[in-house]
C-alpha cells in the first residue's frame, strides 16, 4: 500500500511537465497530458499565420455539457487575451478525438486544439501562452502554459 501512496504523490509531477508544459497563472488544474504537434520540448516553434495542433488529455472534474478554449499570451509579463477563430471557440465538442459532449464527471477525453498566431504579429521568442478549457459556467476545467517562439 505504501508504494501506491508514493506513486500517487508523484503522479502530478510526472504529468505536470509533459513537453515542458507548466502550470498556468493562478495554478488551475493541469491536464493529464498536453502535446504540441511537432514539438517534443518547449519552447515550441509556432509558425506565424499557420495553425498548430495541440492535443489536450484531461479528466472531467465535474459534468461538462459544453466547453470552449481560451488563449492568453504573456509578453513582457503582461497578459493579453488572444482572439481565437469562431470555429475553434464554438466547435470544441466537435474536436474531441476521444469522448463526446456532454462529458460525465470522471471521464477522460482528448481534445484537439489548434492555435493560430496571426501573421501580422512580429516574430518573438519565449512567449508564455496559457491554453485554458472553460466549461459552460465559465469555470476553468484545466489549463496548460506553453512557452513558444513565434517564427516566420
Amino acid at each position: 500500500m505504501f508504494k501506491y501512496l508514493i506513486f500517487a504523490a508523484f503522479l502530478p509531477a510526472i504529468f505536470a511537465n509533459t513537453n515542458g508544459v507548466t502550470s498556468c497563472s493562478g495554478n488551475p488544474p493541469l491536464p493529464a497530458q498536453t502535446s504540441v504537434l511537432g514539438c517534443s520540448q518547449t519552447p515550441c516553434n509556432i509558425k506565424l499565420g499557420e495553425r498548430t495542433g495541440i492535443d489536450i488529455v484531461f479528466q472531467a472534474p465535474r459534468d461538462i455539457t459544453n466547453f470552449r478554449p481560451k488563449a492568453r499570451a504573456y509578453v513582457l509579463g503582461i497578459g493579453i487575451d488572444h482572439a481565437l477563430p469562431d470555429d475553434i471557440v464554438n466547435g470544441a465538442c466537435n474536436n474531441l478525438s476521444a469522448g463526446e459532449c456532454p462529458i460525465p464527471a470522471g471521464t477522460v477525453v482528448e481534445y484537439n486544439f489548434e492555435l493560430l498566431v496571426s501573421s501580422s504579429y512580429p516574430p518573438t521568442n519565449n512567449i508564455d501562452v496559457d491554453i485554458s478549457l472553460i466549461d459552460q459556467n465559465d469555470n476553468v476545467i484545466v489549463c496548460s502554459r506553453i512557452r513558444i517562439n513565434a517564427i516566420r
